[in-house]
C-alpha cells in the first residue's frame, strides 16, 4: 500500500450517515470532512465523527487506503472495525485517534467505507462515501506553475490528479527562491491565479506577524519558502477535485496514434484526457516522444533552420569570454605551470566562436534562505567533504581585487538581498542566489549539463556535489583569509533553524534554471521579446512576460592576452532591460506540434530559444503559463478536442475573467 497520507485541507463537508444511538453509546456519525472543519467532536455528547484525512472526494487508485481522524478518540478497550464495499471486516484503526480502510482492486465507481466502533459488546455503525474516478486531466511536476495549472483545471471542473516526484509540492518557490524575480513593475503582467497565490502568501505571512506597516517586507513578492510550502499546498486541498500524489517520479509512458493514453509512476498507471508536463525538466514531454533541444542556438539561424531576419537573435550563441573585472587570474592549479592542469570548474579553451550554437545550459545553485538572526541561525560549518583546492580560483579574484584597489570582495562576491523580518527585531531572513563570476552558480560538464537527460540516481548524485561544493564555498569564505573582510561579512549570517527542518535546513531542490526546451508550434525568440519588428505581432497571446532576457554564467574558461593564458567568463548576460514593456506569450509555444501530440501542454519546458527563455524562466510567469494550460486542458477535455483545436479565442476571454494579463 501507498505510505501517502494527503494533508488535511481547512472546510468542512456536510455530514453523511447519521445513525441512532444504542443505549450506553454515543451516536456514530460519519462526516465527508476535512480535518479543519466540522462540528461536534469530544465532549459533544451526542455525536461521533469520522473524518477523510484528504480534501479530495476521490482517488485515482484501484487500490489503496482511505485515511481518516476519529472524534472523540477511541478510549481504552474500544476497537474499530471497517468494510470497504461489502467486503471482509478489517481493523482499521491506527492510533486512537486515526483510521485506516485499505481496499483492493476496486473499480470506477462509488467506495463506500462502513466502521463499527465496538466497546463491551456494543456497537454503532456508520458509512461514509468516497469514490474511485479516472481523473480528467494529470499534471505531471507540483511546481508553481502545476499547482496553479491543477487550480485553472478544477475550477472549471475537472478531477485532477497532481503527481509530484519529490516529497513535497511548491518547486522552488518552496524550496528557497523566497525574492520573485518580478521587475519594477510586476502589476502589468502578473495577475490572475499567481496574483492570488501571492496575496495569499502575505496574507499567511502577516497572519505571522511579517510583512506589517510595523515590519515591512521588502517586497510584496518576499516571502519564506516553508509559509509558501504551506500556502500553495492548503490551495490544493481545498479543491475536492484536486488529488495529489508525492513521491510519484515519472517510470514510463504509452503513447498510440499521437495521443499520449497513459502514464505509470511507482504507485501506478493513470490515464487521462489531457496531460500537462509541469516538471522544470520536461521529462514527461521527453518521455511521449515531443521534440525538444537543450542548445543555445546560433546566432543567425534558428534551431527550426530558419535563416531570415526574423530567424537571427543577436544575443545567442556562445558568448564573449570576459575577464572577471578586467583582471588577469592565472587559471592553473600551480601558477605559471600549464602542465599541473586547470583549477577545478575551469574548463579547457574552446574552438567556439562568438555567435556558434553549442550544447551548454544556465548555471545551476542552491537558493538559499539564510538569515542574521542569531537566535535563529545555523553558521556556515565546513562540510565532511570540504576540498579547498574547488574554491582556489575564487580565493585567487579575492587577492587580485585587493591588489588592484577595486571593489573589495565582499562587495561582490556575497550579497543576500533582504526578505521578510526576522522574529527577532533588527534581523532577517535573505535569499541568497549566485550571480558573480564565482558564486553559488556554478556550471560544469557533469553536472548541470548533464542534468536534463541523468536518470534518478545520476540527479541525486549531481544534487548531491552541488550540496558539498556550495557548503564549502560558504565555509571558506568564512575561514579563509585570502578574502579578506569577506570573513566577517559571512560570519554574520546561517541557513534558517525555522527552514527545511525534514532535510537538515538545506533546501531540498536544486535551482535548475535551464533544462530541456520544446520545439513545439511555435519558438518564441529574443525578436519576440522586444518586438523589433523582425517578426509579425502575435495574436494568440495567453500570457504576457516580462523579466530581462537573464543568463546566467554558463562555463569559467580561458582565453590568451598576448602569450598568457588568463581566467575567462562566458555566458553571463542581461539584454532586453527591466524597463521594456511586457511582451505576449503564444498559446502555440505551450503546444507541440499536431504531428507529434495532441493532448499534452507543456506550461514551464516551454517552446522557446535558450535566449527566449532566459526570461521566461520566472516563477510568476511560470504560474501565468500554468493557469492557461489549465484552462486550456479544461476546454479540450469538454470540447473532446486536440489540445491545438480549441478556440483561442475563446480560452483568451476566459483567462480575462480570471483576471490573466494577456493584453
Amino acid at each position: 500500500m501507498s505510505a501517502f497520507l494527503p494533508s488535511p485541507g481547512p472546510s468542512g463537508r456536510p455530514l453523511t450517515g447519521a445513525v441512532p444511538l444504542r443505549r450506553g453509546l454515543l451516536m456514530l456519525a460519519v462526516v465527508l470532512a476535512s480535518c479543519g472543519g466540522g462540528g461536534g467532536g469530544a465532549g459533544s455528547g451526542d455525536t461521533f465523527q469520522l473524518r477523510l484525512s484528504s480534501g479530495a472526494a476521490f482517488t485515482p487508485w484501484a487500490s489503496g487506503q482511505v485515511d481518516f481522524t476519529l472524534t472523540p478518540a477511541l478510549a481504552a478497550g474500544e476497537t474499530l472495525s471497517c468494510r470497504v464495499n461489502g467486503g471482509a471486516a478489517q481493523d482499521c484503526s491506527l492510533s486512537a485517534a486515526a483510521g485506516r480502510a485499505l481496499y483492493q482492486e476496486q473499480p470506477v465507481g462509488p467506495l463506500r467505507v462502513e466502521a463499527t466502533r465496538t466497546l463491551n459488546g456494543r456497537s454503532a455503525s456508520a458509512a461514509l462515501d468516497w469514490r474511485v474516478a479516472a481523473p480528467e486531466l494529470v499534471v505531471y511536476g507540483g511546481t508553481p506553475a502545476g499547482i496553479v495549472a491543477a487550480l485553472a483545471a478544477a475550477r472549471q471542473g475537472l478531477d485532477v490528479v497532481v503527481l509530484e516526484p519529490r516529497q513535497r509540492v511548491g518547486g522552488m518557490m518552496a524550496g528557497g527562491l523566497a525574492k520573485s524575480d518580478v521587475g519594477p513593475a510586476p502589476e502589468l503582467a502578473i495577475g490572475g491565479l499567481a496574483s492570488e497565490v501571492f496575496t495569499r502568501i502575505r496574507a499567511a505571512e502577516q497572519q505571522r506577524g511579517r510583512c506589517t506597516e510595523e515590519r515591512p517586507c521588502s517586497s510584496p513578492y518576499d516571502f519564506e519558502p516553508h509559509v509558501a510550502a504551506a500556502v500553495l499546498r492548503q490551495m490544493l486541498d481545498e479543491q475536492p477535485r484536486i488529488w495529489v500524489q508525492v513521491q510519484a517520479p515519472l517510470r514510463s509512458v504509452q503513447v498510440q496514434a499521437r495521443s499520449l493514453h497513459g502514464l505509470t509512476v511507482g504507485r501506478g498507471r493513470l490515464s487521462a484526457g489531457v496531460f500537462i508536463d509541469a516538471s522544470y525538466e520536461g521529462d514527461l514531454m521527453a518521455a511521449a516522444g515531443v521534440s525538444f533541444t537543450t542548445q543555445r542556438e546560433h546566432r543567425r539561424s534558428l534551431a527550426t533552420g530558419g535563416t531570415s531576419p526574423a530567424d537571427v537573435e543577436d544575443g545567442a550563441g556562445f558568448g564573449e569570454r570576459v575577464r572577471p573585472y578586467a583582471l588577469n587570474l592565472d587559471p592553473y592549479r600551480v601558477p605559471g605551470d600549464p602542465g599541473s592542469g586547470y583549477l577545478p570548474f575551469v574548463e579547457a579553451p574552446t574552438a567556439h566562436q562568438q555567435g556558434d550554437a553549442d550544447d551548454r545550459v544556465m548555471a545551476y545553485n542552491y537558493r538559499l534562505c539564510v538569515t542574521d538572526d542569531p537566535h535563529n541561525r545555523i553558521p556556515f560549518e565546513r562540510p565532511a567533504n570540504y576540498r579547498a583546492e574547488w574554491y582556489e580560483a575564487s580565493a585567487r579574484l579575492s587577492q587580485a581585487l585587493s591588489a588592484s584597489g577595486r571593489l573589495p570582495a565582499q562587495e561582490l562576491f556575497f550579497k543576500p538581498s533582504p526578505t521578510v523580518p526576522s522574529t527577532t527585531p533588527g534581523f532577517s531572513k535573505y535569499d541568497l542566489n549566485g550571480g558573480a563570476a564565482f558564486s553559488t552558480d556554478l556550471t560544469a560538464p557533469g553536472w548541470n549539463q548533464a542534468w536534463a537527460q541523468a536518470d534518478a540516481a545520476g540527479r541525486a548524485a549531481i544534487e548531491s556535489a552541488y550540496e558539498s561544493y556550495t557548503r564549502g564555498l560558504l565555509y571558506a569564505w568564512r575561514t579563509d583569509p585570502r578574502f579578506g573582510a569577506l570573513n566577517a561579512k559571512v560570519a554574520r549570517y546561517g541557513l534558517c533553524k525555522d527552514e527545511f527542518e525534514a532535510t537538515g535546513h538545506w533546501p531540498d531542490h536544486l535551482y535548475v534554471r535551464e533544462s530541456r526546451r520544446m520545439l513545439g508550434a511555435y519558438v518564441l525568440n529574443q525578436n519576440d521579446l522586444e518586438r523589433n519588428g523582425r517578426r509579425d505581432g502575435l495574436t494568440d497571446g495567453i500570457a504576457l512576460g516580462y523579466y530581462d532576457i537573464d543568463s546566467h554564467i554558463r562555463r569559467i574558461t580561458t582565453r590568451t592576452i598576448g602569450q598568457r593564458e588568463v581566467i575567462a567568463v562566458e555566458g553571463f548576460q542581461i539584454r532586453r532591460g527591466l524597463a521594456s514593456p511586457p511582451y505576449a506569450i503564444p498559446y502555440r509555444s505551450l503546444t507541440p506540434r499536431a504531428d507529434e501530440l495532441d493532448n499534452l501542454l507543456n506550461p514551464v519546458t516551454v517552446s522557446a530559444t535558450s535566449q527566449a527563455y532566459a526570461s521566461l524562466r520566472m516563477e510568476p510567469t511560470y504560474m501565468a503559463m500554468g493557469q492557461a494550460a489549465g484552462t486550456a486542458a479544461a476546454m479540450a477535455v469538454r470540447g473532446r478536442q486536440a489540445v491545438q483545436a480549441i478556440s483561442v479565442a475563446a480560452l483568451q476571454d476566459r483567462l480575462r475573467q480570471d483576471g490573466q494579463k494577456i493584453d
